[in-house]
């Protein structure tokens, strides 16, 4: 077991979801050792808690969090962190590097000395296509510096079909993208214990009786939780026994509220950040319907999360997870992003008498499917074959 290749996988900072991927890779790929090394100890939402000893953690920013990565007044930090980084994967005999992101220039260090020195090195993005919308000089720098990195790395990995297009864009062969999707811990949102759900109901008053859209994610411009607020609000009449809530925290925490109508703000439930993902899961067994109507979301692993705890979904068509995982008309709908009557129209079919039982009937059936097709270790497994740093089966 000692000549295992030690395989690292750069991240930023530890989140629920990572951790969980993480455990999945200790305990399923034996063939490799893996090294959790993190560059930064804040995400940009205030999770909590240590990296656990068991996936092997190796900590560069403990304080630092991950927002100051791509600043331009943190270029050089981020660059000197690259190199002791390389130091650390040269010491300890490093066989292969997953890096996540470019966007700082320790993370495009790390992917250059890693190509001068034969180390296979895979970058993980989680962009995808229909977000890649730069213009002008931006466009220009884009154009000219992804594709020199990307030929620099061994392969990429992405999340999905956008995010494979999306790195074709930019020159990346076929045959080097593998598929490494964000994903839950499916066992533990189905498995959520009664008590905990009965917990949420206490705590945000959901009542049993009535029916609930429910928001999940930062309350940022981008998320456009504003149009989600007027689409329900056009159709709150029509559904005197749905509910909205809205979970999660952000720079528009203050005022996104003030634009609840009066006659509603008691069908509008506001539950703040959750820093606790079996909470999170059983407001979601709470709730019919999970709403995303974000302007850009790169894959948005609350979908997956939706439809593990049985929900429909109604998603914007910017949002990376919907064309694998939102089938319209199926398991939801997708809409067109910023329509505010577009996502009207998809909130009033999805919230149809009948029709809501309907749709989440489909969603075990269209996640099975999707995680049969793309299963993040082994997208892992086949890209370190690719590269030989493991053996096939």
């Amino acid at each position: 077991m000692s000549e295992r290749p030690t395989v690292a996988i750069v991240s930023n900072s530890l989140t629920p979801y990572r951790l969980h991927l993480h455990r999945r890779i200790v305990r399923e790929m034996p063939e490799i050792r893996l090294a959790s090394v993190f560059t930064h100890g804040e995400s940009n939402s205030p999770w909590r808690g240590a990296a656990p000893p068991d996936i092997a953690p190796v900590e560069f920013g403990p304080d630092e969090p991950s927002a100051q990565q791509s600043r331009p007044r943190f270029a050089f930090h981020e660059w000197r962190k690259g190199g002791r980084i390389i130091a650390w994967l040269r010491e300890h005999g490093v066989r292969a590097v997953v890096v996540l992101g470019y966007n700082d220039p320790g993370r495009i260090r790390l992917i250059r000395w890693c190509r001068r020195n034969g180390i296979p090195c895979f970058l993980f993005g989680d962009s995808n296509i229909r977000g890649d919308r730069a213009t002008g000089l931006k466009r220009a720098i884009k154009s000219a510096s992804v594709p020199r990195i990307l030929s620099w790395c061994t392969g990429v990995l992405c999340c999905g079909s956008l995010g494979r297009e999306y790195f074709q864009r930019y020159g990346v062969p076929g045959d080097r993208i593998f598929e490494f999707p964000y994903e839950p811990d499916y066992d533990r949102i189905r498995h959520v214990a009664a008590e905990t759900i009965d917990e949420a109901r206490r705590r945000f008053a959901l009542d049993p009786e009535r029916r609930r859209i429910v928001y999940s994610g930062r309350l940022a411009a981008e998320k456009r939780v504003d149009l989600l607020l007027s689409a329900f609000a056009a159709l709150a009449a029509e559904r005197p026994n749905w509910d909205l809530i809205l979970i999660g925290g952000g720079p528009l925490a203050r005022t996104l509220p003030t634009q609840v109508p009066q006659a509603l703000a008691n069908r509008v439930q506001w539950a703040g950040f959750i820093d606790n993902q079996d909470l999170v899961s059983a407001v979601y067994r709470c709730c019919d319907v999970l709403a995303l109507p974000s302007d850009y979301e790169p894959w948005a692993v609350v979908v997956s999360e939706a439809l593990a705890a049985g929900l429909a979904v109604v998603a914007s068509d910017m949002v990376g997870a919907a064309p694998e995982l939102v089938h319209h008309g199926v398991n939801g709908y997708v809409f067109p992003h910023g329509d505010v009557a577009g996502l009207a129209v998809c909130l009033r079919e999805v919230t149809a008498p009948g029709r809501t039982e309907e749709l989440r009937r489909a969603a075990p059936s269209v996640l099975e499917d999707w995680r049969r097709r793309s299963d993040p270790v082994a997208g892992l497994r086949r890209a370190l074959q690719f590269a030989h740093v493991i053996g096939s089966p």
